[in-house]
């Protein structure tokens, strides 16, 4: 099934590539990673604006093929252009210490790609969210394409979150339609791509931008958590969105180290995709934008602003016309101004979201030691502070950035918190920890990045 996806994700890797020309070998595999999100995320745009004008027909192949060969040209003249020729890289002799944290790295995935295997195989149709509204969603669109508009009625109950973006469900049904089968293989697919390309991404940038042995540790952690894992067999949009989130951190941490204009572009698509995702991603918009203006008030951040920009506003466009004229309003703003307000100044409301906040911190991950919850975003911090590498002028970019980008995301889920109609302990209960797993890669990754190497944890005493 993942050729139903192939066509895209090529297209994704060779926009990535065209948009930023990096031929080192670590930066190549890093791009594989990130293309996979940027073509599934294209394709699904794509889609939707086929279904706008073509609803009915079938020939979106065409449209695929048509995307990959004029990015595939485009990427071939600039290849033909380059000022430098290409050198094959030189194969790097690995430590003992990176060969060990390989191995165990190796373990885990395999051990945790076969957990993700068994879940996903027993429930073929995803979790509760992901056949209640994405599958739902695409059933709708595929099954019946020339009335496909009505499934974003207002009629329709709350609870099937007709107001949810659509980049999980229109890739769904692309992929049923250039199968011509509405086989549950395809979700399925999709959502295991995701997952593996979030830890793909995330080992990648830190191989990049670190070492070898800091990137197999991060996937010690990333896919040693359980969280994390068994999110990527439900078929749910929260994975998916911590992997825009992750890759829009990398990126602008790669600008801090290369000053390359078209990362700060590839940072406003992923950005956009993430509001596609899901509507909390539109939160993140603002945030990334926040993150590159104070991160880099002193160095013209409205010109970094509008490469950012650049990026972000064909998939933000997207997002705003389905957001303001066809998804009905979004049941958490149901309540009204003046309800709002009045939850606002309930101070017992917000002591209980700071109470289930910071029990989460404390638990989040899914491990337990003697029967007690291990907090991984807790360990990482206990390690951050036992590890801390000196505050570079780079890093200390990056971490104003992220901490900017991390702050404004808690911030709106704060707010959605005070204002939902919904009962808060049952609200909080039943979303907390995925909420902590939309944001627990970048936190990961911001840790590792300003941490010392396993290389020089065990370098040997001179």
């Amino acid at each position: 099934m993942i050729l139903a996806f192939l066509v895209p994700i090529l297209t994704g890797g060779l926009l990535v590539h065209l948009i930023w020309p990096e031929h080192g070998p670590r930066f190549l595999i890093f791009k594989a990673f990130l293309g996979i999100g940027i073509g599934l995320g294209i394709n699904s745009l794509s889609y939707f604006l086929y279904m706008s004008f073509f609803a009915g027909q079938h020939w979106f192949a065409v449209v695929q093929i048509a995307e990959l060969l004029g990015v595939l040209g485009a990427a071939t003249w600039q290849e033909r252009h380059r000022s430098e020729p290409w050198r094959r890289p030189a194969l790097e002799r690995l430590s003992r210490v990176q060969t060990i944290l390989l191995g165990l790295g190796a373990l885990i995935l395999l051990i945790s790609l076969a957990s993700t295997a068994s879940y996903i195989l027993r429930r073929r149709q995803g979790d509760w969210d992901a056949w209640m509204m994405y599958n739902r969603a695409a059933r709708f669109i595929y099954r019946d394409q020339s009335n496909w508009l009505g499934s974003f009625s207002a009629q329709i109950d709350p609870i099937f979150h007709a107001d949810y973006p659509l980049f999980l469900a229109m890739n769904i049904a692309s992929g049923w339609d250039g199968l011509n089968s509405e086989t549950p293989h395809v979700p399925m697919v999709q959502s295991a791509m995701l997952a593996i390309a979030c830890a793909g991404l995330f080992v990648s940038a830190l191989a990049c931008m670190k070492s070898v042995g800091q990137a197999a540790f991060g996937l010690i952690l990333l896919w040693g958590t359980p969280a994390v894992v068994n999110e990527g067999a439900r078929e749910l949009a929260d994975l998916p969105l911590a992997y825009f989130f992750l890759a829009t951190v990398i990126l602008i941490s790669l600008y801090v180290l290369h000053r390359k204009a078209g990362l700060l572009v590839l940072a406003g698509i992923t950005a956009g995709l993430a509001a596609w995702v899901k509507n909390e991603g539109s939160v993140f918009v603002i945030a990334a934008a926040a993150a590159i203006v104070i991160a880099f008030l002193r160095q013209r951040p409205w010109r970094l602003l509008s490469w950012y920009g650049l990026g972000l506003i064909v998939p933000y466009s997207i997002v705003l016309y389905f957001k303001l004229v066809l998804a009905p309003p979004s049941d958490v703003l149901s309540n009204g101004a003046a309800r709002s307000l009045a939850q606002a100044m309930d101070i017992a409301r917000h002591l209980e979201i700071l109470q289930f906040f910071g029990r989460e911190l404390l638990v989040f991950g899914g491990w337990r030691l003697l029967s007690l919850p291990v907090g991984m975003i807790l360990v990482l911090l206990v390690y951050f502070l036992l590890t801390r590498v000196p505050v570079t002028k780079n890093l200390r970019l990056m971490i104003t950035a992220m901490a900017v980008l991390l702050a404004v995301q808690l911030a709106g889920y704060y707010a959605v918190y005070v204002i939902t109609p919904y009962d808060l302990t049952w609200h909080l209960d039943y979303s907390i920890e995925r909420i902590f797993l939309q944001v627990f890669p970048m936190i990961a990754f911001a840790i590792l990045m300003a941490t010392q190497t396993p290389e020089n944890i065990f370098a040997a005493p001179s």
